[in-house]
Parts: structure tokens; sequence; C-alpha cells
């Protein structure tokens, strides 16, 4: 779960998400409306708005960590979302390029718009999320990204999904949690396990999948 404290207002702390050391949120807020979204139940949960905020006096967390961290980039939002404003989002990604010490992990459900032109530094990984095969055209669009690490998460993995991994670096493998509506079929896992596999591709297995395999990798 992300932590509120730094969402709200507090200092970046450290994250349960399992692929991350941190969360970041300059950026909060997200008008996706997808009805599994664990961040806006949170949101609504302490009677908080959902509607899209920019903090700018946030740019500067990634300076008070001592160490080399994985930072996810706007775990509540969406940088590169149709309503992140431009200058939002050339704020934060300034404010990465301050800080190539750590590794910045973004990800977004709209990756037709990151600018291709754009050349991210090794640091950032940049990932899509596919929760259903109808989504898997942001795969695709992914591999035209120049980035350090390019990336899939399947969270929450919907249905099974049928796709072409070629020129991707790693994939998350996610369950919807709290909710009985969509349980995760063993076939999906697998499906997707033997895809990467065949590709030589790093696998993150959330633990809420509670696969029988412990298979929490990261890419090199």
């Amino acid at each position: 779960m992300v932590n509120i404290c730094f969402i709200w207002g507090g200092r970046m702390n450290r994250t349960k998400i399992e692929w991350c050391d941190y969360s970041w949120n300059p950026l909060t807020g997200c008008l996706y409306n997808c009805w599994f979204c664990y961040a806006k139940k949170l949101f609504t949960r302490f009677h908080k708005s959902f509607e899209p905020i920019f903090y700018p006096e946030r740019l500067d967390e990634p300076s008070k960590l001592r160490k080399p961290s994985k930072i996810f980039c706007c775990s509540v939002s969406d940088l590169f979302a149709d309503w992140t404003e431009e200058g939002w989002r050339n704020s934060v990604l300034e404010a990465i390029n301050k800080y190539p010490q750590h590794t910045f992990q973004l990800l977004t459900k709209q990756p037709q718009n990151i600018n291709k032109n754009y050349n991210f530094s090794p640091n950032v990984w940049i990932g899509a999320t596919v929760t259903t095969q109808s989504e898997v055209k942001n795969i695709d669009i992914m591999k035209k990204v120049r980035c350090g690490i390019r990336f899939i998460s399947f969270e929450p993995l919907l249905e099974k999904i049928t796709c072409n991994l070629d020129g991707i670096d790693w994939i998350i493998i996610g369950k919807l949690t709290g909710s009985k509506k969509v349980p995760l079929q063993k076939e999906w896992v697998e499906e997707l396990i033997e895809n990467a596999r065949a590709k030589k591709i790093p696998i993150f297995i959330k633990d809420n999948v509670k696969w029988s395999e412990k298979i929490q990798e990261f890419p090199v």
C-alpha cells in the first residue's frame, strides 16, 4: 500500500509495493475511473479529492535519500495521461534528471503520450499497464520508447492475455486485491511466464498472486 502520509504532505517514505523501495508523488489523482482502483478507494476513504493535483514542493524529495533506491514515480496518478498538464510532466522529468543515482519507475495506461523523440536517462524505467487483451496494443507502443528499461505491468491481471513480448525488458504480474469479482486463473499466469521465459525476460510475480514458486526477478 502507498504511504498516505507522503501523499498528503509527509516526507518520502518506504512503500509496501514489492518491486520498488519508495513511492514519490509530486502528482496525485487520476481521471481514468477504473472500477478496481485501490488509490481512489484510499482517497475516498479519507475524504480526499482524487482530482489531479501537482505538488512542485515535492520535486526535491529524492535528494533526501542517502542510498541509491528504486523510486516509483506518481504511484497514484499517471504522468503521461491526457489530463496531465505538460508543465507538470516536464517539471517531474527535469527533477528526475537531477538524481542519476536513483532508479525511477514510471507506469502509464497511455504510453502513446510518451514523446518518442525523448531519450530518457538509463536510470528511468517506463512501463505500460495491460490488464486485458484489449490493452495489448500498449506493448507494441512501449517497444518504441527509448528508456533504460521497458516493462509491462499485468496488474491486475483480469483475463488470459496473449501477446508478443519482443523488445520488453521486464514484466510484473499481479492479482486484483480485495475483490472476488475476477478470480485469477492459474492458466493466465502460466501463459505469461512461458511467454517471458521464451524471451529470457525477467519476471516479478507479486505476493498477492500466491504463486507456488517465488519469482521476483529484476532486470540487470
